[in-house]
């Protein structure tokens, strides 16, 4: 039986530079069909997680996927799963978040799954290493995936090219 686990955690200022350039790209790419408050809650999703996200690029060149969510009394929530398997793949993992958070929807107001792919860059037509990033919100029209790709030096520093995202149809908050 899969077991769920959420943790609450409080985010104060974690001062790293590439997580405050995230949300002025998202902004820079708001579509007509994303609110204010969506893109706001979309935000503090990738403020709080993404640095996590980042050190352990850094500390282990990879990571499981992994989720956070806006909790209904705004307060942001770490959830994961767990089935017993250490090395789970990467797909049955982002399945499992997904029916997690279909089965507590009534919880959460946006959801945000990071997940580790090699995809192509649509400006140049090349393989690429990237942090992707499926978003959703109860009130927003559709979902999102972002995806931020990057290249890890052998110092372990990441460095970020454009990132870019496409449309998705909406999983979690389906009315």
């Amino acid at each position: 039986m899969r077991h769920i686990i959420a943790l609450l955690l409080i985010f104060g200022p974690l001062g790293f530079q590439s997580c405050r350039q995230v949300p002025d790209r998202i902004a820079a790419n708001n579509s007509p069909s994303t609110t204010t408050n969506e893109m706001n809650d979309i935000e503090r999703l990738l403020d709080s997680t993404f640095p996590f996200v980042e050190n352990l690029l850094k500390e282990y060149g990879e990571f499981f996927p992994l989720a956070s969510a806006i909790q209904t009394n705004d307060s942001i929530a770490q959830v994961g799963t767990f089935d017993g398997d250490d090395r789970p793949l990467s797909t049955q993992v982002i399945f499992d978040l997904k029916k997690a958070f279909i089965a507590k929807r009534n919880n959460y107001k946006s959801i945000a799954i990071f997940y580790d792919v090699k995809i192509t860059d649509p400006t140049t037509n090349l393989k690429t290493d990237a942090i992707a990033v499926y978003v959703e919100s109860e009130n927003g029209k559709t979902a999102y995936t972002f995806y931020y790709p990057y290249e890890l030096t052998g110092q372990k520093e990441l460095i970020f090219s454009e990132s870019w995202k496409i449309e998705n149809d909406k999983e979690i908050f389906i009315n």
